[in-house]
Parts: structure tokens; sequence; C-alpha cells
């Protein structure tokens, strides 16, 4: 997965209360941007992630967003 799908599935992992995509994108302009800005590398260091805490999402657990760098995208 790469940031585009990332993006998406963080929206809908969030309980529609806890997220306020408008106010993210005043912000940011993108939903991408808004990641990019929280991102952490993944353990391998070969990715990104970001992780949503129980109380926001709408498992109610933890859930770990992860993606591709774009350039991995333009070797394929």
């Amino acid at each position: 997965m790469y940031i585009n799908e990332a993006a998406q599935q963080f929206i809908e992992s969030h309980k529609p209360e806890k997220i306020d995509v408008d106010q993210i994108k005043q912000s940011y302009t993108r939903i991408e941007d808004y990641l990019a800005s929280l991102a952490q590398r993944t353990d391998d260091r070969n990715g990104y992630y970001v992780e949503i805490s129980g109380a926001d999402s709408i498992t109610d657990h933890p859930v770990r967003i992860e993606w591709k760098p774009m350039s991995d995208k333009m070797r394929a």
C-alpha cells in the first residue's frame, strides 16, 4: 500500500466523531501530508506507519497503518 491508500484507510479506521477531515485538510491541504507529518519508520526501515489509538479507532483496538515510499512505486 502507498500513502494515498493509507490516507483512505486512515479515515475509514477512525470513529467518525474522532476525526475531522475538513480540519486536517484546512491545516495540511491533503490527508497524505498529515500522515507524512505523523509518520514513523517501520522496524525494517523500508516503510512508514501511523498508529490510531484504540479510543479513536472503529475497532476499539489500536490500528497500525503502514505504507511504502512512493519511490518504490516508481521502481515497479
